[in-house]
């Protein structure tokens, strides 16, 4: 049987509103979360770009395999693009060490685990990231993450910051956007690091 145009038009009614309210509902979780900085971009080049940067967890100690021991701290940063068109994000964190201008003797080095972060691993310990076993496997080698976000989705992922001893005082970090450029900026220290680009 062939419904009818109003009985279609109908028929979507139920479904198009479930997607708004999904969005809404989806928007109104990530505005919920506290967060260290928060950016939406209004220039023509990246409007309607969104970047939320978390509070850390961590300051524990790793030891790897070679029982060389350090701190770590974790991150998480969500992107929400509110445009028309696909976005490219891509970033490559290399595996060299920095020191920031407040503790010149704390050898910083930074990482993006592949495992997906959620906001229902907010409240978990380490955000819910297996935080040994990435760094077991690639506490020598260079990160990177490529992907693309949808219009009107977000996309959430970690940020390992190791160092080589504690530091006086707390650990703050995050990315913020300059024209398509991502910089990674931890305790004033700043790091060009990858780009947010429209597909089309």
């Amino acid at each position: 049987m062939h419904l009818t145009l109003n009985a279609r038009l109908k028929t979507d009614r139920p479904m198009k509103l479930l997607i708004v309210i999904t969005l809404f509902l989806s928007s109104f979780t990530i505005m919920g979360q506290k967060f260290h900085t928060k950016f939406k971009y209004a220039k023509s080049i990246n409007r309607n770009i969104s970047i939320h940067n978390s509070y850390p967890k961590g300051g524990q100690i790793y030891t790897d395999l070679n029982g060389k021991e350090y701190v770590y701290v974790i991150f998480w940063t969500c992107v929400t693009n509110e445009t028309a068109s696909e976005l490219e994000l891509s970033i490559d964190f290399q595996i060299d060490s920095f020191a920031i201008t407040s503790s010149p003797d704390t050898k910083f080095q930074l990482y993006l685990p592949k495992e997906k972060m959620t906001l229902e691993k907010e409240s978990l310990f380490n955000f819910g990231l297996n935080l040994k076993s990435f760094l077991d496997k690639n506490i020598d080698k260079p990160t990177e993450l490529l992907t693309t976000i949808s219009p009107n989705d977000s996309y959430l992922f970690y940020v390992v910051a190791l160092s080589n001893q504690g530091i006086n005082g707390a650990v703050r970090a995050g990315f913020e956007l300059q024209k398509q450029d991502l910089f990674y900026k931890i305790n004033k220290h700043k790091i060009g690091c990858g780009r947010i680009v429209a597909k089309n």
